[in-house]
């Protein structure tokens, strides 16, 4: 019997340093973790991946988070995806846009590696459940 894969997240930050930090705290937590360091890398990754959960990054040249994360809402095999915004904007506003756009969380920045692991293992645990309660 083969081993269960591990949980995988992508993290999309232009910040290199930042999210190869992110990955190095979700691989000590037992996740498979990639990066991409734009919206276009992310979305070449994602035709050829499925990850469990996605860590998105809003400032970014090129293509913003929010326009990554309508797109990945108005593609049928990315709709439920759980996206953990994770931004540096802390305003009431970006959250409502976030939340409009389709986030399932919202952390902004700096965040603590513990804090990631714990809204990454929610937002796996919320998707197992959503998965469970379709099945029925």
């Amino acid at each position: 019997m083969s081993p269960e894969p591990l949980p995988r997240i992508l993290i999309v930050d232009d910040n290199e340093q930042l999210a190869s930090v992110m990955q190095t705290a979700l691989k000590r937590a037992g996740f498979e973790a990639h990066t991409a360091f734009s919206g276009d890398q992310a979305l070449a990754w994602l035709s050829q991946n499925k990850p469990d959960v996605i860590i998105l990054d809003l400032m970014m040249p090129g293509m913003n988070g929010f326009s990554l994360l309508r797109q990945l809402r108005a593609s049928e095999p990315s709709r439920t995806l759980p996206v953990i915004v994770l931004t540096a904007r802390s305003d009431l506003e970006s959250r409502r846009q976030s939340e409009s756009a389709g986030a399932s969380d919202f952390l902004t920045k700096p965040v603590r590696s513990p804090e990631l692991v714990e809204h990454v293992r929610r937002a796996l645990a919320s998707r197992a459940d959503g998965a469970h309660a379709h099945r029925v």
